[in-house]
């Protein structure tokens, strides 16, 4: 038998016994053994336990980092795409600014937008880092070609001048009824070459000079001259220092004269639908001789107007680059070169 006291530090408090027999004793040794083997059970598995815990922690703060990288990457993708479409809206307005100028366009065209399908993570991440390149190489190649265009206009600035490169008519108030190129010609159903642009407008609505230039032509051709010449009514023709000429046909009235200096911007005439016209419209034709040989080709005059964005402009300029001789254009009379400077 095991006897226990308990005094209490006050002695004035009766001390208290308490007896535990053999039976009692060996079942507070077998509660303490169990006990010990579970204190010491659970420190062999403890360490598991935290290991799994910190694991499971651990994967949590991985997968909401992983999240929040691929939140950012797709962000930085739909930025590269916004700055992909501003890029190629720019490359192709330097692209034509090269071309007005003549000016050499190689290269020109690469770096366009490209189509980027939505992939794995890791392959988004590869392709966001060959798109980073990309545009980088083509920033700087739009540098290099907006410094030589800085250069030329420098250098050319009274050339710059006679370059037809506004509309002759105001934004708002024409449609674009016929294109430069191939079509089905209105009056004989067959097909021709359009050797112009048709822009459908109100009579009366004024006409632009599209550069400096001299009045070379104004009023209808006779038709004993020329028939062809005759069918576009009244027209207005610009001489523009020997390397453009511009020419505005089916006109209401004219109000400039043969010999006259024009200004870019300076009403000329207004629209009417004189001659073979359907309709009340413009047409207008853009003549170049950059070689001053003395042949005026026709040429699409969409390519040098810079104050406005034609529908797929960059086909219009791929068009342009085509090696294409055309030798079916009415031979311009006379009276609408004038006289070459010397």
């Amino acid at each position: 038998m095991i006897e226990i006291q308990i005094h209490p530090s006050d002695i004035r408090r009766r001390v208290r016994y308490f007896f535990l027999g053999s039976k009692m004793v060996a079942l507070v040794v077998a509660l303490m053994g169990v006990l010990l083997v579970q204190v010491i059970a659970s420190m062999g598995v403890a360490p598991t336990v935290i290991r799994r815990v910190y694991k499971s922690e651990y994967l949590r703060v991985l997968r909401q980092q992983h999240s929040v990288e691929s939140e950012r990457l797709r962000e930085h993708v739909a930025q590269m795409g916004t700055l992909e479409r501003n890029l190629d809206e720019h490359r192709v307005q330097i692209e034509k600014l090269l071309a007005v100028y003549g000016l050499d366009r190689s290269g020109a065209g690469e770096g366009g937008l490209q189509d980027h399908s939505t992939r794995g993570t890791r392959e988004e991440l590869l392709d966001a880092q060959n798109r980073e390149g990309q545009l980088k190489r083509s920033l700087r190649r739009l540098q290099d070609q907006l410094d030589l265009l800085a250069l030329y206009e420098k250098e050319n600035a009274d050339l710059i001048r006679h370059i037809p490169s506004i509309l002759p008519l105001p934004a708002d108030q024409f449609v674009l009824t016929s294109a430069f190129g191939g079509r089905i010609s209105p009056f004989t159903r067959r097909a021709d070459f359009h050797k112009g642009l048709d822009l459908a407008a109100p009579v009366h609505t004024p006409i632009f000079a599209t550069a400096d230039g001299v009045v070379t032509f104004a009023g209808r051709v006779p038709l004993g001259q020329s028939v062809p010449w005759w069918r576009f009514g009244n027209v207005v023709v610009i001489n523009h220092a020997d390397r453009f000429i511009t020419i505005y046909g089916h006109c209401d009235t004219t109000g400039v004269l043969a010999g006259q200096q024009v200004k870019q911007g300076q009403v000329i005439a207004s629209v009417g639908s004189t001659g073979w016209s359907t309709n009340s419209h413009l047409h207008y034709e853009v003549r170049s001789d950059l070689q001053a040989k003395g042949i005026y080709q026709a040429i699409d005059p969409r390519i040098y107007i810079l104050n406005y964005q034609w529908n797929n402009e960059a086909k219009i300029l791929s068009k342009s680059r085509e090696t294409k001789d055309y030798d079916d254009f009415d031979p311009l009379p006379s009276a609408f070169v004038g006289r070459r400077r010397v």
